[in-house]
């Protein structure tokens, strides 16, 4: 095992301690599988632009979502060392690293059972990982078929019309969305509620894995006054929300069933799908959440092809190289797949360019 190897299983092992001392982190901002941190080396930097992982496979890796730098443990500590992530930096990352946990004295016999060692704690944690996860998949299922399924005289059903949707016209509907009258928002430590709308985002067997949790107004006109109104958990990768059910008005393992493919048109937002299945019911409609869940919507045979709709403010060139890979990832299924970008002078999105009467 060489050095930098048994160097980065001691920093992933001791993580959280590593984090506070170097980055002066807050547990205040460990939510979920990420913890927010500030870049120490750009000057009004907040605990949103930079993450570190704690949980899973990524645990240790991290992103700046400003600069774009990003990279595993050790580089890690090289950055919050030095502020830059390059060969001597990560000679100076392992230097630290080996003189705090004492590594520079150990013989190869005691390098062997540090690996067995690590081995050892990455299954353990990795189990402990697997339960978590699944422990979290149940809560949120068992929260989903708590709330109301009626959606009509909900805040739901008024704040879908302020964004130009009507339930009544939405085609083969399919059963994804809840309401909740009173939901926690659990950004902030009072924990207040709001009304919600609620929906599930389910793996390719249909089963449900987490939530969407989009916070309303009293009235539903509106989103909730809260930082961010719209959340999701636990983690989504290789989830999505079923809208519609096509011209069939199957879900799609019926569909299969009875031999029938279509095309599905995917979204980022909810909206964004239930105004186009409005305006073209000839496709089933599927949400991916956000950007980053089109690079794992996944695939099913009752879909013959897909049409991405895609919104004019991924121009950043992180985002449009995400979009581009899920792009990518969406043609290896084998399946043609088109593309319909919404003109920048018809709204940010298709449900703005829908309602804009340009579409």
């Amino acid at each position: 095992m060489s050095r930098f190897s048994v160097a980065k299983d001691r920093v992933v092992s001791d993580l959280e301690s590593i984090v506070e001392e170097l980055l002066h982190a807050s547990r205040r901002h460990l939510k979920g599988g990420t913890w927010g941190v500030r870049n120490p080396y750009r000057a009004k930097s907040r605990e949103s632009q930079m993450v570190v992982w704690v949980r899973g496979d990524r645990r240790g890796g991290w992103k700046d979502f400003v600069s774009g730098e990003k990279g595993d443990a050790i580089d890690l500590v090289a950055f919050a060392l030095t502020g830059i992530v390059s060969d001597d930096s990560r000679m100076t990352a392992l230097a630290w690293i080996e003189d705090r946990y004492g590594l520079k004295q150990m013989d190869p016999k005691m390098r062997e059972k540090a690996a067995a060692e690590a081995k050892s704690r990455r299954a353990a944690a990795q189990a402990r990982d697997d339960r978590r996860r699944e422990k979290a998949r149940d809560r949120s299922r068992k929260f989903f078929y708590s709330c109301q399924e009626q959606l009509q005289g909900t805040p739901v059903e008024a704040y879908l019309a302020s964004r130009g949707v009507s339930l009544d016209l939405v085609p083969a509907l399919g059963r994804s969305i809840r309401f909740h009258p009173a939901c926690e928002y659990w950004r902030e430590e009072a924990r207040p509620t709001f009304p919600a709308m609620i929906s599930a985002m389910v793996d390719h067997q249909g089963k449900p894995g987490a939530n969407h949790y989009t916070f309303l107004a009293a009235d539903g006109r509106g989103k909730a006054p809260v930082e961010k109104a719209k959340m999701m958990f636990p983690e989504t990768s290789g989830l999505v929300i079923r809208l519609t059910n096509g011209p069939s008005g199957l879900s799609p393992e019926q569909a299969v069933s009875a031999g029938i493919r279509g095309p599905a048109g995917v979204t980022e937002g909810i909206e964004d799908g239930l105004t186009g299945a409005i305006a073209e019911p000839a496709l089933r409609f599927w949400a991916a959440g956000s950007l980053s869940g089109l690079l794992t919507v996944p695939d099913h045979a009752a879909i013959s092809s897909w049409i991405v709709f895609k919104d004019n403010d991924w121009g950043k060139p992180q985002a449009t190289a995400l979009f581009n890979r899920a792009i990518a990832r969406l043609k290896s299924f084998g399946k043609p797949v088109e593309v319909i970008a919404v003109p920048a002078a018809w709204g940010k999105d298709l449900n703005d360019a829908i309602n804009s009467g340009e579409w």
